[in-house]
């Protein structure tokens, strides 16, 4: 698609995606950043009383230590890509302010008190008569499903976006917990859109009980419900541009 051809916000998101993109060529996987390359990094391995013993020495090995990181890098990046992407549609698609879009606070997760914000929130005085009724009727909704008691005076909807869950550390699991819990308090709807069908389902069952979870094409579903925007077709329309630099990416490690 021609970039001149492209519709105001579909061109913000494009340029968004492809700068954070970018930044995932610039990644140097942690071994070759101590070593200088992968050859030195494979000589060294080749040399090592403990690798060359049992086949740490072999490329396989190599390709899989310089991706193990890699993976890691990509699917941060990712998740950055479709936390700015969500707020920048809610700013664009619904004319909310970068301070509208902000929610943050102080929570309790076990003995700690942290700084905690909400990658996108949406208060519902802040909205337009028309997107006020469709977040608004879609959250009731929602919080009736999420408590047999329901009796919350919703205010607004706070988002923790991520593209796939697949952690399971407690102590994020206990601080996710507790951030639920005090915007439920607050008389607000924790939502947590998982974009991708392959999040840890022990995690995803366990926050069913706080959080109002949709996977997949729910996720997206949600983005649209709120903003008018299809997102999901977005991407779609642009999946070779954005393929393009991780697959170049994985490529590299194992040349």
């Amino acid at each position: 698609m021609c970039q001149t051809s492209r519709a105001p916000l579909d061109q913000s998101l494009y340029t968004l995606t492809m700068e954070h993109l970018a930044r995932i060529a610039e990644y140097v996987p942690g071994p070759v950043k101590k070593r200088g390359t992968p050859e030195l990094l494979l000589s060294a391995y080749q040399q090592d009383p403990v690798f060359s013993i049992f086949g740490l020495d072999s490329t396989e090995y190599l390709s899989a230590t310089l991706s193990g990181g890699t993976v890691t890098s990509i699917h941060r990046k990712i998740g950055d890509i479709y936390e700015a992407c969500v707020k920048a549609i809610f700013m664009q698609a619904i004319n909310q302010s970068s301070l509208d879009v902000v929610y943050s606070t102080i929570i309790r997760s076990g003995s700690n008190e942290e700084n905690r914000s909400a990658d996108a929130f949406l208060r519902f005085d802040r909205l337009d008569d028309d997107a006020r009724q469709r977040v608004s009727e879609y959250c009731q909704t929602e919080v009736e499903k999420l408590t047999s008691s329901p009796r919350i005076d919703l205010v607004g909807v706070a988002m923790e976006i991520r593209h796939c869950y697949q952690t399971g550390d407690s102590k994020r699991t206990q601080a996710d917990e507790a951030m639920a819990r005090h915007l439920l308090l607050s008389g607000i709807l924790p939502v947590m859109p998982l974009f991708c069908n392959q999040s840890n389902p022990g995690i995803v069952s366990r926050y069913r009980s706080v959080w109002v979870i949709k996977e997949g094409s729910g996720a997206y579903g949600i983005v649209q419900i709120f903003s008018g925007f299809d997102f999901y077709d977005f991407l779609r329309r642009n999946r070779e541009d954005f393929r393009r630099p991780i697959i170049e990416l994985i490529r590299s490690l194992s040349k």
